[in-house]
């Protein structure tokens, strides 16, 4: 059905078969390792910490699983042992990788007559004495091929602002421009004015703007949203934005253009100097990681968007007092989805590349509009997944 890279944005091949970027992950963290491991490529990348694979089929039956495994970082046995379940049976318990087979060696298991009969392959990796880790999986169909209309890897290459991945700290002036930076994505648009983006693999960045009349927004992230991701930053210093905030697009293309909820646009605000609940559709109050929000909802008409101008919503959650500068925060975006949802306010699919001039980023952003002098802000920012 898919193969899948765990940990990379790029594709790597084993035994004839094309193994794509990550996808389908719920949690977890990746990393990868400049060692040569035995097995190749695909085993020096790995996604680890508490996390599952929720990977669609495209029918219920029987299917044989492989798993793809390398111990990248631990030299002893016992320093880590997991154990996975697939479909929510336990196929494997307290795998110790590095008895198994060493340091940077790849090892991998097969398990046949997978029963599946809720459309997707379930893979979780359970904690034993350290978190798991997995570096690949593949999911054949019955007759042990793999199905040719596998999800391809994302291909940036159709939108013209995106750049490219760097492996090195990276300044961006550029009016639009989308890449990758070590495994972040970063978006950096603005309609005129003079800005510049600074971002670093481990996820530090910063932004510095002139003042004047014109409107910007940019930060690092995600090239995708995902309802389950849990956001960790840090502030150091803010000088004035308009917003600092969780940031990001949904688009059903299926929907009527006409139709404001086919496309959304998402903040949820952190600190800002502009009120944006001025003028907007009020929805609720709710408590989310100990802080006090409001959400409510605007629309734009006409106006720029990840899809050329169009005709969309905004949400917004804004707590009740701004975040403090300085100190590590959480944003557990599943509640804001919730809590919109509690009100009407559907948010459209958050992973898709169908929109005319970026993908549906998720990013931790500073917006700055008509600025009144020059400024700057500064911080980093993580996935905190469970």
């Amino acid at each position: 059905m898919v193969a899948i890279n765990s940990g990379s944005n790029s594709s790597a091949t084993v035994d004839g078969v094309e193994y794509q970027a990550d996808q389908y992950a719920s949690g977890g963290t990746t990393n990868s390792t400049q060692d040569a491991v035995v097995g190749g490529q695909l085993y020096q990348t790995e996604r680890y910490g508490s996390f599952s694979y929720e990977v669609p089929v495209t029918a219920n039956g029987t299917y044989a699983v492989k798993l793809h495994f390398a111990e990248i970082s631990h030299d002893s046995a016992g320093s880590r042992t997991f154990s996975v379940a697939i479909e929510g049976n336990t196929v494997i318990s307290d795998l110790d990788l590095y008895a198994e087979v060493g340091h940077d060696t790849g090892h991998t298991e097969t398990f046949a007559d997978i029963a599946v009969n809720d459309g997707s392959v379930t893979i979780e990796l359970i904690k034993g004495t350290e978190n798991p880790t997995i570096a690949g999986f593949a999911i054949f169909s019955n007759d042990g091929e793999l199905d040719t209309t596998a999800t391809p890897a994302p291909d940036f290459s159709k939108y013209s602002a995106y750049t490219q991945k760097y492996t090195e700290k990276t300044v961006i002036t550029s009016n639009h421009a989308t890449g990758h930076v070590g495994d972040f994505f970063f978006t950096h648009w603005k309609d005129g004015g003079s800005t510049s983006l600074t971002v670093d693999p481990n996820g530090e960045f910063s932004v510095t703007w002139q003042g004047g009349g014109y409107n910007y927004v940019g930060g690092p992230g995600w090239h995708y949203g995902d309802e389950s991701r849990v956001i960790g930053y840090r502030f150091n210093n803010d000088s004035g934005a308009s917003y600092i905030t969780l940031y990001g697009w949904g688009y059903d293309k299926s929907m009527p253009t006409s139709n404001p909820a086919h496309l959304v646009e998402y903040y949820i605000l952190q600190r800002w100097s502009y009120d944006p609940s001025q003028g907007a559709t009020f929805g609720k109050s709710f408590v989310s990681n100990g802080v006090e929000y409001s959400t409510y909802r605007s629309t734009r008409q006409q106006q720029p968007s990840i899809n050329g101008r169009s005709t969309f919503y905004q949400y917004w959650s804004k707590p009740a007092q701004q975040q403090a500068l300085g100190q590590d925060h959480k944003i557990i975006f599943a509640d804001h989805v919730k809590a919109w949802a509690d009100t009407g306010w559907t948010l459209p699919n958050m992973n898709n590349m169908d929109a005319s001039d970026d993908p549906t980023y998720q990013v931790m952003a500073v917006e700055v509009f008509n600025p009144g002098s020059n400024g700057t802000a500064s911080g980093r920012v993580w996935n905190e997944t469970p």
